[in-house]
Protein backbone atom coordinates (compact mmCIF):
# COMPACT_ATOMS: atom_id res chain seq x y z
CA UNK A 1 0.00 0.00 0.00
CA UNK A 2 2.88 2.30 0.87
CA UNK A 3 4.57 1.46 -2.41
CA UNK A 4 1.36 2.32 -4.27
CA UNK A 5 1.19 5.69 -2.54
CA UNK A 6 4.81 6.39 -3.48
CA UNK A 7 4.11 5.58 -7.12
CA UNK A 8 1.00 7.78 -7.10
CA UNK A 9 2.91 10.64 -5.54
CA UNK A 10 5.70 10.25 -8.11
CA UNK A 11 3.17 10.40 -10.95
CA UNK A 12 1.53 13.50 -9.49
CA UNK A 13 4.89 15.21 -9.11
CA UNK A 14 5.79 14.29 -12.67
CA UNK A 15 2.56 15.79 -14.00
CA UNK A 16 3.09 18.89 -11.90
CA UNK A 17 6.63 19.27 -13.23
CA UNK A 18 5.51 18.79 -16.82
CA UNK A 19 2.71 21.26 -16.25
CA UNK A 20 5.10 23.88 -14.89
CA UNK A 21 7.46 23.35 -17.81
CA UNK A 22 4.56 23.71 -20.24
CA UNK A 23 3.46 26.92 -18.54
CA UNK A 24 6.93 28.42 -18.82
CA UNK A 25 7.09 27.45 -22.49
CA UNK A 26 3.73 29.10 -23.18
CA UNK A 27 4.80 32.32 -21.46
CA UNK A 28 8.11 32.32 -23.31
CA UNK A 29 6.30 32.11 -26.66
CA UNK A 30 4.74 35.49 -25.95
CA UNK A 31 7.83 37.13 -24.52
CA UNK A 32 8.77 39.21 -27.56
CA UNK A 33 7.61 42.08 -29.75
CA UNK A 34 5.64 40.90 -32.77
CA UNK A 35 6.26 42.32 -36.23
CA UNK A 36 3.06 41.18 -37.95
CA UNK A 37 -0.42 39.85 -37.24
CA UNK A 38 0.37 36.41 -38.66
CA UNK A 39 3.12 35.89 -36.08
CA UNK A 40 0.69 36.78 -33.28
CA UNK A 41 -1.98 34.42 -34.64
CA UNK A 42 0.52 31.57 -35.16
CA UNK A 43 1.85 31.99 -31.62
CA UNK A 44 -1.67 31.94 -30.21
CA UNK A 45 -2.58 28.75 -32.10
CA UNK A 46 0.71 27.02 -31.22
CA UNK A 47 0.25 27.80 -27.55
CA UNK A 48 -3.40 26.76 -27.66
CA UNK A 49 -2.49 23.34 -29.05
CA UNK A 50 0.12 22.84 -26.35
CA UNK A 51 -2.23 23.58 -23.44
CA UNK A 52 -4.29 20.77 -21.96
CA UNK A 53 -8.05 21.28 -22.34
CA UNK A 54 -8.42 20.80 -18.60
CA UNK A 55 -5.99 23.62 -17.84
CA UNK A 56 -8.49 26.48 -17.96
CA UNK A 57 -6.14 29.00 -16.35
CA UNK A 58 -3.48 28.58 -19.05
CA UNK A 59 -6.12 28.75 -21.77
CA UNK A 60 -7.33 32.05 -20.36
CA UNK A 61 -3.77 33.36 -20.03
CA UNK A 62 -3.11 32.48 -23.66
CA UNK A 63 -6.16 34.52 -24.69
CA UNK A 64 -4.95 37.40 -22.49
CA UNK A 65 -1.54 37.29 -24.17
CA UNK A 66 -3.26 37.33 -27.56
CA UNK A 67 -5.41 40.33 -26.67
CA UNK A 68 -2.47 42.29 -25.26
CA UNK A 69 -0.06 41.60 -28.11
CA UNK A 70 -2.76 42.18 -30.76
CA UNK A 71 -3.64 45.52 -29.22
CA UNK A 72 -0.03 46.59 -28.82
CA UNK A 73 0.68 45.72 -32.46
CA UNK A 74 -2.37 47.65 -33.68
CA UNK A 75 -1.28 50.65 -31.64
CA UNK A 76 2.32 50.50 -32.83
CA UNK A 77 1.21 50.61 -36.46
CA UNK A 78 -1.54 53.13 -35.53
CA UNK A 79 -4.11 50.88 -37.17
CA UNK A 80 -2.62 51.44 -40.63
CA UNK A 81 -1.34 47.93 -41.40
CA UNK A 82 -3.98 45.97 -43.30
CA UNK A 83 -3.12 42.70 -41.56
CA UNK A 84 -4.71 43.93 -38.33
CA UNK A 85 -8.05 42.97 -39.88
CA UNK A 86 -7.12 39.32 -39.30
CA UNK A 87 -6.63 39.71 -35.54
CA UNK A 88 -10.26 40.04 -34.48
CA UNK A 89 -11.09 36.69 -36.13
CA UNK A 90 -9.27 34.87 -33.34
CA UNK A 91 -10.30 37.18 -30.50
CA UNK A 92 -12.22 35.14 -27.95
CA UNK A 93 -14.47 36.66 -25.30
CA UNK A 94 -13.19 37.13 -21.78
CA UNK A 95 -14.80 37.68 -18.40
CA UNK A 96 -12.98 40.70 -17.00
CA UNK A 97 -14.14 39.68 -13.52
CA UNK A 98 -12.26 36.39 -13.83
CA UNK A 99 -9.41 36.24 -11.31
CA UNK A 100 -6.85 35.11 -13.89
CA UNK A 101 -7.83 37.90 -16.28
CA UNK A 102 -7.88 40.51 -13.51
CA UNK A 103 -4.40 39.49 -12.34
CA UNK A 104 -3.05 39.63 -15.88
CA UNK A 105 -4.51 43.09 -16.40
CA UNK A 106 -2.98 44.41 -13.21
CA UNK A 107 0.46 43.08 -14.23
CA UNK A 108 0.24 45.01 -17.48
CA UNK A 109 -1.98 48.09 -17.80
CA UNK A 110 -5.64 47.66 -16.83
CA UNK A 111 -7.15 50.37 -18.99
CA UNK A 112 -4.85 49.69 -21.94
CA UNK A 113 -5.65 45.96 -21.84
CA UNK A 114 -9.38 46.69 -21.68
CA UNK A 115 -9.06 49.12 -24.61
CA UNK A 116 -7.33 46.39 -26.64
CA UNK A 117 -9.96 43.83 -25.70
CA UNK A 118 -12.99 45.98 -26.51
CA UNK A 119 -11.39 47.22 -29.73
CA UNK A 120 -10.96 43.64 -30.95
CA UNK A 121 -14.54 42.80 -30.00
CA UNK A 122 -15.86 45.88 -31.83
CA UNK A 123 -13.84 44.96 -34.92
CA UNK A 124 -15.31 41.48 -34.68
CA UNK A 125 -18.76 43.12 -34.90
CA UNK A 126 -17.69 44.91 -38.09
CA UNK A 127 -16.20 48.22 -36.92
CA UNK A 128 -13.07 49.68 -38.46
CA UNK A 129 -10.03 50.11 -36.24
CA UNK A 130 -10.61 53.88 -36.16
CA UNK A 131 -14.15 53.41 -34.85
CA UNK A 132 -13.14 50.54 -32.55
CA UNK A 133 -10.17 52.17 -30.83
CA UNK A 134 -10.66 54.09 -27.60
CA UNK A 135 -12.30 57.47 -28.07
CA UNK A 136 -12.61 58.33 -24.39
CA UNK A 137 -9.03 59.19 -23.51
CA UNK A 138 -7.19 62.32 -24.58
CA UNK A 139 -3.97 61.10 -26.21
CA UNK A 140 -1.27 62.36 -28.57
CA UNK A 141 -0.99 58.87 -30.06
CA UNK A 142 -4.15 59.27 -32.14
CA UNK A 143 -6.10 62.28 -33.32
CA UNK A 144 -9.02 63.20 -31.09
CA UNK A 145 -12.38 61.82 -32.21
CA UNK A 146 -15.85 62.02 -30.73
CA UNK A 147 -17.08 59.19 -28.57
CA UNK A 148 -19.18 56.70 -30.50
CA UNK A 149 -21.45 53.71 -29.85
CA UNK A 150 -18.45 51.44 -29.26
CA UNK A 151 -17.17 53.73 -26.49
CA UNK A 152 -20.57 53.90 -24.81
CA UNK A 153 -20.99 50.13 -25.12
CA UNK A 154 -17.56 49.65 -23.55
CA UNK A 155 -18.39 51.92 -20.62
CA UNK A 156 -21.67 50.09 -19.99
CA UNK A 157 -19.84 46.76 -19.85
CA UNK A 158 -16.95 48.09 -17.76
CA UNK A 159 -19.24 49.46 -15.07
CA UNK A 160 -21.38 46.32 -15.14
CA UNK A 161 -18.39 44.21 -14.03
CA UNK A 162 -17.42 43.84 -10.37
CA UNK A 163 -13.75 44.51 -11.02
CA UNK A 164 -12.86 47.44 -8.74
CA UNK A 165 -9.49 48.08 -10.37
CA UNK A 166 -11.17 48.25 -13.78
CA UNK A 167 -13.75 50.68 -12.40
CA UNK A 168 -11.01 52.92 -11.03
CA UNK A 169 -9.15 52.95 -14.35
CA UNK A 170 -12.24 54.07 -16.25
CA UNK A 171 -13.39 56.59 -13.67
CA UNK A 172 -10.02 58.28 -14.26
CA UNK A 173 -10.66 58.14 -18.00
CA UNK A 174 -14.07 59.79 -17.65
CA UNK A 175 -12.70 62.91 -15.99
CA UNK A 176 -11.30 64.28 -19.26
CA UNK A 177 -14.44 64.05 -21.43
CA UNK A 178 -16.69 65.21 -18.62
CA UNK A 179 -14.44 68.18 -17.91
CA UNK A 180 -13.70 69.20 -21.48
CA UNK A 181 -16.47 67.82 -23.70
CA UNK A 182 -19.50 67.85 -21.47
CA UNK A 183 -22.05 65.11 -21.05
CA UNK A 184 -23.98 63.56 -23.91
CA UNK A 185 -27.25 61.74 -23.33
CA UNK A 186 -25.49 58.39 -23.81
CA UNK A 187 -22.76 59.32 -21.35
CA UNK A 188 -25.29 60.51 -18.81
CA UNK A 189 -26.92 57.06 -18.90
CA UNK A 190 -23.65 55.55 -17.62
CA UNK A 191 -24.11 57.41 -14.34
CA UNK A 192 -26.70 54.90 -13.07
CA UNK A 193 -24.23 52.04 -13.47
CA UNK A 194 -21.52 53.98 -11.65
CA UNK A 195 -23.85 54.77 -8.76
CA UNK A 196 -25.02 51.17 -8.54
CA UNK A 197 -21.88 49.09 -9.14
CA UNK A 198 -18.83 51.17 -8.20
CA UNK A 199 -17.46 51.13 -4.64
CA UNK A 200 -17.50 54.41 -2.74
CA UNK A 201 -14.36 56.52 -3.15
CA UNK A 202 -13.22 60.11 -3.59
CA UNK A 203 -12.73 59.39 -7.28
CA UNK A 204 -16.31 58.18 -7.65
CA UNK A 205 -17.57 61.30 -5.85
CA UNK A 206 -15.51 63.50 -8.17
CA UNK A 207 -16.95 61.88 -11.31
CA UNK A 208 -20.51 62.06 -9.98
CA UNK A 209 -20.02 65.73 -9.11
CA UNK A 210 -19.03 66.35 -12.74
CA UNK A 211 -22.25 64.65 -13.79
CA UNK A 212 -24.15 66.95 -11.42
CA UNK A 213 -22.72 69.99 -13.17
CA UNK A 214 -24.36 69.01 -16.44
CA UNK A 215 -27.68 67.87 -15.00
CA UNK A 216 -29.22 71.32 -15.64
CA UNK A 217 -28.44 71.30 -19.37
CA UNK A 218 -29.34 67.73 -20.28
CA UNK A 219 -31.82 67.11 -23.13
CA UNK A 220 -35.35 67.96 -22.03
CA UNK A 221 -34.28 70.55 -19.46
CA UNK A 222 -35.50 74.12 -19.79
CA UNK A 223 -32.79 76.17 -21.48
CA UNK A 224 -31.28 78.73 -19.07
CA UNK A 225 -32.29 82.21 -20.16
CA UNK A 226 -29.23 84.31 -20.95
CA UNK A 227 -28.62 87.63 -22.69
CA UNK A 228 -26.46 88.37 -25.71
CA UNK A 229 -25.60 91.57 -27.56
CA UNK A 230 -24.53 92.42 -31.08
CA UNK A 231 -21.85 94.86 -32.21
CA UNK A 232 -24.25 97.81 -31.88
CA UNK A 233 -25.24 96.84 -28.34
CA UNK A 234 -28.69 95.46 -29.19
CA UNK A 235 -29.72 92.75 -26.73
CA UNK A 236 -31.16 89.30 -27.44
CA UNK A 237 -32.29 86.59 -25.02
CA UNK A 238 -32.93 82.86 -25.27
CA UNK A 239 -36.53 83.41 -24.13
CA UNK A 240 -36.93 86.08 -26.79
CA UNK A 241 -36.49 83.42 -29.46
CA UNK A 242 -39.22 81.11 -28.10
CA UNK A 243 -41.33 79.71 -30.89
CA UNK A 244 -38.24 79.14 -33.00
CA UNK A 245 -35.64 76.37 -33.11
CA UNK A 246 -32.44 77.95 -31.77
CA UNK A 247 -29.07 76.80 -33.13
CA UNK A 248 -25.95 78.42 -31.69
CA UNK A 249 -22.36 78.15 -32.86
CA UNK A 250 -20.11 79.02 -29.89
CA UNK A 251 -16.66 80.06 -31.08
CA UNK A 252 -13.63 82.28 -30.41
CA UNK A 253 -11.32 84.23 -32.70
CA UNK A 254 -8.26 82.29 -31.48
CA UNK A 255 -9.87 78.87 -32.14
CA UNK A 256 -8.66 77.37 -35.45
CA UNK A 257 -11.18 74.50 -35.27
CA UNK A 258 -13.99 77.02 -34.85
CA UNK A 259 -12.95 78.91 -37.97
CA UNK A 260 -12.46 75.69 -39.90
CA UNK A 261 -16.05 74.62 -39.16
CA UNK A 262 -17.58 78.09 -39.62
CA UNK A 263 -18.15 77.84 -43.42
CA UNK A 264 -20.36 74.79 -42.90
CA UNK A 265 -22.36 76.63 -40.26
CA UNK A 266 -22.74 79.51 -42.70
CA UNK A 267 -24.02 77.01 -45.28
CA UNK A 268 -26.71 75.95 -42.80
CA UNK A 269 -27.74 79.58 -42.33
CA UNK A 270 -28.11 79.96 -46.10
CA UNK A 271 -30.07 76.70 -46.33
CA UNK A 272 -32.65 77.82 -43.76
CA UNK A 273 -32.75 81.44 -44.90
CA UNK A 274 -36.34 82.64 -44.92
CA UNK A 275 -37.56 79.87 -42.61
CA UNK A 276 -39.44 81.60 -39.80
CA UNK A 277 -39.35 78.62 -37.45
CA UNK A 278 -35.57 78.63 -36.93
CA UNK A 279 -32.83 81.06 -35.92
CA UNK A 280 -29.11 80.34 -36.25
CA UNK A 281 -26.43 82.62 -34.83
CA UNK A 282 -22.90 82.66 -33.48
CA UNK A 283 -21.74 83.58 -29.99
CA UNK A 284 -18.09 84.52 -29.50
CA UNK A 285 -16.51 83.86 -26.10
CA UNK A 286 -13.82 86.50 -26.67
CA UNK A 287 -13.60 88.94 -23.79
CA UNK A 288 -15.13 92.42 -24.16
CA UNK A 289 -11.72 94.06 -24.55
CA UNK A 290 -11.19 92.02 -27.75
CA UNK A 291 -14.19 93.51 -29.54
CA UNK A 292 -12.07 94.95 -32.37
CA UNK A 293 -10.43 91.58 -32.92
CA UNK A 294 -13.87 89.93 -32.97
CA UNK A 295 -15.19 92.40 -35.55
CA UNK A 296 -12.04 91.98 -37.65
CA UNK A 297 -12.48 88.20 -37.65
CA UNK A 298 -16.12 88.55 -38.72
CA UNK A 299 -15.02 90.72 -41.63
CA UNK A 300 -12.05 88.53 -42.59
CA UNK A 301 -14.09 85.32 -42.69
CA UNK A 302 -17.09 86.84 -44.48
CA UNK A 303 -19.42 86.34 -41.53
CA UNK A 304 -21.08 89.73 -41.84
CA UNK A 305 -24.27 88.43 -43.39
CA UNK A 306 -25.43 86.59 -40.26
CA UNK A 307 -26.29 87.29 -36.64
CA UNK A 308 -23.08 87.45 -34.60
CA UNK A 309 -23.37 87.94 -30.85
CA UNK A 310 -21.32 87.96 -27.66
CA UNK A 311 -22.45 87.24 -24.09
CA UNK A 312 -23.86 90.31 -22.39
CA UNK A 313 -21.45 90.35 -19.48
CA UNK A 314 -22.96 93.54 -18.11
CA UNK A 315 -26.17 91.63 -17.33
CA UNK A 316 -26.63 88.78 -14.87
CA UNK A 317 -26.83 86.23 -17.69
CA UNK A 318 -23.61 84.20 -17.21
CA UNK A 319 -23.88 82.38 -20.54
CA UNK A 320 -20.55 80.56 -20.22
CA UNK A 321 -21.27 79.52 -16.64
CA UNK A 322 -24.87 78.41 -17.16
CA UNK A 323 -24.07 76.41 -20.29
CA UNK A 324 -20.67 75.24 -18.99
CA UNK A 325 -18.68 76.45 -21.97
CA UNK A 326 -15.24 75.11 -21.10
CA UNK A 327 -14.06 74.61 -24.68
CA UNK A 328 -14.94 75.65 -28.22
CA UNK A 329 -16.25 75.04 -30.78
CA UNK A 330 -19.54 74.10 -29.17
CA UNK A 331 -22.98 73.78 -30.71
CA UNK A 332 -26.29 74.21 -28.89
CA UNK A 333 -29.77 73.27 -30.10
CA UNK A 334 -32.93 74.41 -28.29
CA UNK A 335 -36.47 73.54 -29.40
CA UNK A 336 -39.38 75.89 -30.05
CA UNK A 337 -40.70 75.49 -26.50
CA UNK A 338 -37.38 76.56 -24.99
CA UNK A 339 -36.14 73.10 -23.96
CA UNK A 340 -32.65 71.82 -24.62
CA UNK A 341 -32.33 69.31 -27.44
CA UNK A 342 -28.56 69.12 -27.17
CA UNK A 343 -26.08 71.29 -25.30
CA UNK A 344 -23.28 69.34 -27.00
CA UNK A 345 -24.64 68.96 -30.51
CA UNK A 346 -22.50 67.56 -33.34
CA UNK A 347 -20.69 69.95 -35.62
CA UNK A 348 -22.04 71.04 -39.01
CA UNK A 349 -21.59 68.26 -41.54
CA UNK A 350 -21.51 65.65 -38.80
CA UNK A 351 -25.14 65.40 -37.71
CA UNK A 352 -26.24 68.93 -36.80
CA UNK A 353 -28.46 69.32 -39.86
CA UNK A 354 -30.16 65.99 -39.15
CA UNK A 355 -31.11 67.19 -35.65
CA UNK A 356 -32.52 70.41 -37.08
CA UNK A 357 -34.54 68.66 -39.79
CA UNK A 358 -36.00 66.22 -37.27
CA UNK A 359 -37.18 69.11 -35.12
CA UNK A 360 -38.78 70.85 -38.09
CA UNK A 361 -40.96 67.88 -39.00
Amino acid sequence: MTRLKEISLTILLLFATLSCKADVQVDSLWNKEFACAKDIIDTYQTAKKGIRKSDKEQQILNICHYVWQSGEYMFRCKGKNLDINELHKYAEELDLDNETVATYMEKHDIARFADHYFALQAMKRGSTFEDARDGITMTVFFSLRSMNSNDYDKLKKVFSYKNNALHTAYLKKLIHPLTNSGCSKELFEIRTLIEKNVAESELKDKVLSLYDIYSTIMPGKEAPNVTFKDAEGNRYTINGFKGKIIVIDVWATWCSSCLKNMPRFMDLIKEYEGCEDIVLFTVSTDSDDLKEKWLAAINKHNMGGMLNLTPDRSADSQFEEKYYISSVPRYLVIDKQGYIVSAFAPKPGNGLKEIIDELRK
